[in-house]
């Protein structure tokens, strides 16, 4: 299969396997999911969807010589998401809890999906794959770095011109596994992904606008659900179906409520005047880098970026988010 990807530009996948799964109703779902529900219905550069994502932790895996496992498990790491990603967190859970929504439904959703039935087919064990902390080049925790870290970090950093190919492709080559883990080769590697992942949290990941957005579009869909506008079964469609059965609806609440999302909408922090607090989930990387046969953390070597992720911590510590919400003048 000829694929484009844009961290991995023109590759073939030709492995039978990892074809038969990609090929599998549940994993052609998530090509209409988007990572940032925000960025699919309003940010035009903020396009890519959890199958973009999926297969590009594949393509990072497999590039780096993952086991076979550990590939599959990162192809389908996110095949139980729901529709509107975040969005579900929000709006079931009130607030980021450390467990997401999806996550809580992986084992239900893959053996109803039968690709549970599939994956015993080609041999392996589904409950194996889904224990991401049993590959550790998949995931880990926070300030390291991992596959589906690494990922979405330079997807989005494409996609939302905070990265150049080129600095794209030195993050790459700058990369490699060392004791199960990967580390980076140079200091300038290490420094142009960590300020990346700095600048996607800064303006994106955690800024107003997107938290404003997952809390209030959460409350609509609870209410939309309470309403029994939305089923359960519609978490696990697609954003395009979900979305469009809101549109739909004739509840003049929920008209109403849809018809604020425009751009007269003005989203800021304001720690004075704000009208609601909301917590703010506070991402920061700091990865190791091999210096003399030793691995050192990028803090420790880079005094500009110790400042940067220093200042950024004595801001936020305590992972509130102060909004101001208002419209201009039509």
């Amino acid at each position: 299969m000829k694929y484009f990807d844009i961290v991995w530009e023109d590759i073939e996948i030709e492995d039978k396997d990892i074809l038969e799964i990609i090929k599998h109703p549940a994993m052609q779902r998530i090509k209409k999911i988007w990572i940032s529900t925000y960025g699919y219905l309003f940010n035009l550069k903020r396009n890519a969807t959890r199958f973009d994502h999926s297969i590009g932790v594949y393509l990072l895996l497999r590039n780096f010589g993952a086991s076979k496992e550990e590939q599959i498990a990162g192809l389908i790491h996110d095949v139980s998401h729901t529709a509107l990603s975040h969005v579900s967190t929000y709006a079931f859970q009130g607030k980021y809890t450390g467990t997401e929504f999806h996550e809580l439904q992986q084992k239900k959703f893959i053996e109803d999906s039968g690709l549970a039935k599939l994956l015993e087919k080609l041999g392996y064990n589904p409950d194996e794959l889904l224990h991401e902390n049993h590959f550790s080049l998949l995931e880990n925790e926070l300030p390291d770095i991992c596959a589906d870290r690494l990922d979405y970090a330079l997807r989005d950093g494409l996609h939302l011109q905070t990265l150049s190919r080129q600095q794209v492709e030195r993050i790459k080559n700058g990369l490699k596994v060392l004791k199960g883990e990967f580390v980076f080769k140079n200091t300038e590697s290490a420094f142009i992904y960590s300020f990346n992942f700095y600048l996607l949290n800064l303006m994106f990941y955690g800024s107003p606008t997107e938290a404003h957005f997952n809390n209030d579009f959460g409350n609509l869909v609870k209410f939309a659900v309470k309403e029994g506008i939305l089923e359960e079964k519609d978490w696990f469609s697609n954003d395009v179906k979900l979305t469009n059965k809101l549109k739909k609806s004739k509840n003049k609440k929920v008209k109403a409520w849809l018809e604020k999302y425009n751009n007269r909408l003005i989203v800021y922090e304001d720690q004075k005047n704000q009208d609601i607090i909301l917590p703010k989930k506070i991402r920061i990387v700091d990865p190791k880098v091999q210096q003399k046969g030793k691995t050192i953390r990028l803090s420790k070597i880079s005094p500009t970026y110790n400042k940067i992720i220093t200042d950024y911590k004595k801001t936020h510590q305590k992972h509130e988010l102060p909004i101001k919400i208002k419209y201009k003048d039509a």
